[in-house]
């Protein structure tokens, strides 16, 4: 059965004349009576008589006629339930963004931008920026906040870009480095490798093996107990808890070691309107400028 069969019988069960069923269904009477024809085929029963002044049902067309009418209204019913969902999905933005950036900044981003847009959700995957490029790339998240300079088949706009340091509990110099233990913690490729060359410049031997923890919080804390020192980036408006003291990491002619965050977005694609509002207000909340590297004080 067709859903065209189905308005066919609902026509005729509210006026079981074949003239005006076919004025109303816009077709013609003969094809109305050939697609009579095959459902009385499909379902091995008359359905009407045919009089003189008209149709009459058969007591299997009066109880279709009363099916074809609750299969419409649940055909209906069902497009616009599924039109709400679509509607509400397309209202959920899902944002990647790695943990720093999820820590220090993400949440004020999204607060500012469900002020203007309550009607608004978001959901946030928070992951290392090497998955969520990949991720960004596979096109399971919709927008990304990723650290570290990748470069894709993506579109990209400057977020952040802040400065590393050495943590220890106690003010030291960089030369004492070389007698202390180094904590590693989880991150992306890209910032372990800018750690290890660093040590490297620094010191012109590979980098120690880390004694790896968790997150960068969990390093923070074992320096602050006096366990050893960690590198690592952080962000200018950083109030950490721990009482810990900051060295600046520069290089050998006194620029500061730093790494980029950038908000990625996708490349020659249209997307969903309210995907594109929050890409456009992104790209003007950033576009106003960034700290360069000459502002910064401590190399």
């Amino acid at each position: 059965m067709k859903d065209s069969d189905w308005r066919i019988l609902a026509e005729l069960y509210k006026n079981p004349n074949m003239t005006r069923a076919a004025e109303r269904l816009c077709t013609t009477q003969p094809s109305l009576t050939k697609r009579i024809q095959h459902m009385e085929e499909e379902f091995g029963a008359a359905l009407f008589q045919r009089l003189s002044k008209g149709l009459a049902f058969t007591p299997e067309g009066e109880y279709l006629g009363r099916q074809a009418d609750i299969y419409l209204r649940f055909l209906e019913e069902t497009k616009r339930e599924l039109a709400r969902m679509q509607d509400a999905a397309h209202r959920v933005i899902t944002i990647g963004s790695s943990y720093t950036y999820s820590k220090y900044d993400l949440g004020d981003l999204m607060i500012r931008y469900r002020r203007e847009h309550p009607d608004i959700q978001f959901q946030v995957v928070t992951e290392g920026s090497d998955n969520l490029f990949r991720r960004m790339l596979e096109g399971t998240v919709d927008v990304a906040f990723i650290r570290g300079d990748y470069e894709g088949n993506l579109n990209r706009v400057l977020v952040s870009r802040d400065n590393a340091y050495v943590a220890t509990r106690d003010t030291v110099l960089i030369s004492d480095l070389r007698s202390m233990s180094r904590i590693g913690y989880s991150t992306n490729r890209q910032t372990q490798q800018q750690m290890d060359d660093w040590y490297e410049e620094q010191f012109q031997e590979p980098a120690p093996a880390n004694m790896v923890v968790g997150y960068i919080d969990v390093a923070w804390q074992l320096a602050e107990k006096g366990t050893g020192y960690v590198c690592g980036f952080v962000p200018e408006h950083y109030e950490g808890r721990n009482r810990l003291a900051l060295t600046p990491m520069c290089h050998r002619d006194g620029t500061p070691v730093s790494r980029n965050t950038w908000f990625f977005y996708p490349q020659n694609k249209r997307l969903p309107a309210e995907q594109q509002a929050f890409i456009t207000y992104v790209e003007q909340e950033f576009t106003l400028g960034l700290r360069e590297a000459e502002d910064f004080t401590g190399c």
